[in-house]
């Protein structure tokens, strides 16, 4: 029988989980879940400093009960404006690799979902990561020998069983994965040369090297009450039509946002851009979009909403999510027919 390990995505918090060892990343400053780790080590006595770790580096402690996971794994990556989803496989391929010399008896390794509200695809930035731990599973002596279990975490129960799903879909063919207790068991190839199987199923890639793909982004409020119209109203057009859906969280951002929202849009093949409420920076964005001449598509709930500058603009209305899943759908495919979005 070919030895498997399981990989589940799971809702939960990352210091109170089981697991041998939690792997994070050091994008030459404190984020989210590493900032929460890196907290709870210095209350323990560890010098937050020893953590801040440069790229291609890593540190490998004791937790000391200062959180539930029995090991911290931090590994340095580029900075987080850096950060691309071809540097979240790498990130994932490398905790494997240390692991299999550092801690080669690890049985149970837990990770985190990242750039997600900085601006990546969280589907992709999954499946980037999904990719670098297959790559480890399936190359002699690039994950310890002992590992039965990745578990990637994730507090928001929304954003897990979405990509649940997506996962599910994607591997449901995948002649290297099976159906496992809590997730998906991936075949080891123990003794072979590193041989990914069935890529494309999980991409819609060659096997060969990874194509940045293109991307749209979405201006809108980042509220809670906008989540709907995010996800369902907004993301599933956005990839039926061939693009990474990519949106940054205002309030989770530090550092440069406005030279982020810049790049990002730059780089665009289309922007979307939600009036509703009148968010000013929103309006700041379709500005920039315009004066970088990016296809830009404009939504809105209530057309009295709209200020003075863009009414004169074609604006797609909707009261429903599905209306706007509608809509936004034959929007997108007439500007690829059109040849104004490039695929």
């Amino acid at each position: 029988m070919v030895p498997t390990v399981e990989f589940e995505i799971v809702q939960g918090d990352i210091r109170s989980f089981d697991a041998d060892v939690v792997a994070l990343k050091h994008a030459q400053a404190f984020f989210g879940a590493d900032q929460a780790v890196a907290n709870a080590l210095s209350q323990a006595g560890e010098a937050t400093d020893s953590l801040r770790v440069k790229p291609g580096a890593y540190r490998y402690i004791e937790t000391r009960g200062s959180i539930r996971a029995h090991h911290a794994l931090f590994v340095g990556v580029p900075p987080i404006l850096e950060f691309g989803y071809q540097d979240i496989s790498e990130f994932a391929a490398s905790v494997l690799s240390i692991l299999s010399t550092e801690a080669p008896s690890t049985r149970r390794l837990a990770m985190t979902i990242h750039g997600v509200g900085f601006g990546l695809d969280e589907v992709e930035a999954l499946l980037s990561e999904f990719r670098g731990c297959v790559r480890g599973i399936q190359q002699t002596d690039a994950a310890p020998v002992d590992l039965e279990r990745i578990s990637v975490i994730d507090r928001n129960n929304d954003r897990v069983e979405r990509l649940k799903q997506v996962l599910g879909q994607r591997l449901a063919h995948a002649e290297y994965a099976v159906r496992g207790e809590s997730g998906w068991a991936i075949r080891r190839r123990m003794g072979h040369a590193a041989l990914i199987l069935d890529l494309e199923d999980v991409w819609g890639l060659p096997k060969a090297k990874p194509v940045e793909k293109p991307h749209a982004f979405v201006a809108m409020p980042f509220k809670k009450e906008m989540d709907d119209v995010f996800y369902y109203g907004i993301q599933g057009p956005v990839r039926a039509a061939g693009l990474l859906c990519e949106r940054i969280d205002q309030e989770a951002f530090t550092g440069d946002i406005l030279d982020r929202v810049r790049k990002k849009i730059e780089g665009a093949a289309v922007v979307i851009a939600d009036l509703s409420d009148a968010n000013p920076n929103v309006y700041l964005e379709v500005g920039y979009a315009w004066g970088k001449g990016r296809p830009t598509v404009l939504l809105v709930k209530d057309p009295q909403e709209l200020r003075f500058d863009v009414r004169g603009q074609r604006c797609l209305t909707y009261a429903r999510i599905k209306d706007l899943e509608e809509s936004l759908t034959k929007e997108l495919d007439e500007l690829v027919t059109k040849g104004l979005v490039h695929l």
